[in-house]
């Protein structure tokens, strides 16, 4: 196993045994905000693990496959996979507004489904009592909001009673799942869809893309290929992104930026000089290991392979850029999370022409790497796990 698969799953085994320890209380649901400094923990590369970086297995017997594709699956897509799979969920997915107060908002990784439909996937029906007016929080955001059954969540102005706390593999590590058949529920984009059949996985890839003409790559992955069967599945989930380095609030949104929470600024980002690159500005994380993998170009003579200039940043509190002109979420520049290396000559699109070297090393220090995106991002490093499916 690679060095950077090991680390990833070392981080994803720190991160769930910490969000597993806070203490949940009941009552109506405050929203979180920045860590404490000493709740946070600063990331060093890992040499021996023996974690695996795949979830368990939705359900026994037939295989389950993940479909989706960048910007949301088209309405033709999604109408041919329900004509032909009995065993199906389609699954809506935006980023939703958790009210924080005043004119602040917090963002979460939202989902809607249909419990029914999502049964095959949801062994132990923790979502059939899902229903307009509740929600349903992945156990590793409930423990985030210290929330649990019966608490009131406001979201977009309406109030949501949390009606189950589930396993994160159940919901895709999501923060907040809701009923798709809510006229409420803030989520209108069809992310992707869950089959579960006897088919092979090269059968069942060929008859997708045989039903696919959309504009956008579409991925197939079986749910040994991934750690999360969601879409966006080769980078770490948001609610894993907040409990590592911190949850914000913002307000005064105008076109892709954001006004951040001040607290959240104060207590995690930071002006640093890194080897190569100069002075970043990153969270705090985030430069220790920027630290690192700058310098183990220096000491193996590859400091030639980064070009100073083309650093084109990290914190940034903004949306992501979509290609598909329909909403994206959150940037992980947002966290300060994410930096962009020789950004002139890797720009998104395209495949890049980042040596391999670098991409092994920072890989080796927890960053994952946009150019194995669906849409190649490959000037892109983020904070993140990687699978060997993605090298």
């Amino acid at each position: 196993m690679r060095r950077g698969t090991e680390l990833a799953t070392l981080l994803v085994g720190v991160i769930v045994g910490y969000v597993l320890a806070i203490f949940l209380t009941p009552g109506v649901v405050a929203p979180s905000m920045t860590p404490e400094p000493d709740e946070r923990t600063v990331r060093q590369p890992a040499t021996t693990t023996t974690a695996t970086t795949t979830t368990t297995s939705l359900v026994p017997g037939p295989e389950v496959y993940l479909v989706w594709s960048t910007g949301g699956m088209t309405s033709d897509l999604v109408e041919a996979l329900e004509t032909r799979f009995e065993d199906l969920s389609v699954v809506r997915g935006d980023t939703v507004e958790l009210d924080g107060g005043d004119d602040s908002v917090i963002p979460l990784d939202g989902l809607a489904i249909d419990p029914e439909d999502h049964g095959p996937f949801d062994p132990n029906r923790s979502l059939r009592a899902l229903m307009p007016g509740t929600v349903a929080l992945g156990e590793t955001s409930a423990s985030l909001r210290r929330a649990d059954v019966g608490d009131e969540l406001s979201i977009a102005g309406v109030s949501y009673r949390v009606i189950a706390i589930v396993p994160d593999e159940i919901v895709g590590a999501a923060e907040v799942v809701f009923a798709s058949a809510d006229p409420n529920a803030p989520i209108v984009t069809d992310r992707y869809a869950l089959v579960s059949t006897d088919l092979a996985r090269n059968e069942l890839e060929s008859i997708v893309r045989g039903m696919y003409d959309g504009p956008a790559p579409l991925r197939v992955r079986s749910q040994d290929e991934t750690p999360w069967l969601r879409h966006g599945d080769a980078v770490l989930p948001q609610v894993f992104i907040k409990t590592a380095l911190g949850e914000f609030s913002y307000e005064d949104r105008s076109g892709s930026a954001f006004a951040q929470e001040p607290a959240f600024i104060e207590a995690n980002i930071v002006d640093a000089e890194v080897p190569i690159l100069g002075p970043v500005t990153c969270h705090e994380t985030v430069v220790e290991m920027l630290r690192g993998a700058m310098g183990d170009l220096v000491e193996r003579g590859l400091s030639h392979i980064v070009d100073p200039a083309g650093f084109a940043g990290c914190w940034n509190p903004r949306y992501i850029r979509a290609t598909t002109g329909r909403p994206a979420g959150i940037s992980r520049h947002a966290w300060g999370a994410a930096v962009d290396v020789n950004a002139s000559s890797n720009p998104v699109g395209s495949a890049g022409t980042q040596d391999p070297r670098l991409v092994a090393i920072m890989l080796e220090w927890g960053f994952t790497w946009g150019g194995d995106w669906l849409v190649p991002d490959p000037m892109h490093f983020e904070y993140g796990i990687a699978t060997e499916l993605d090298r």
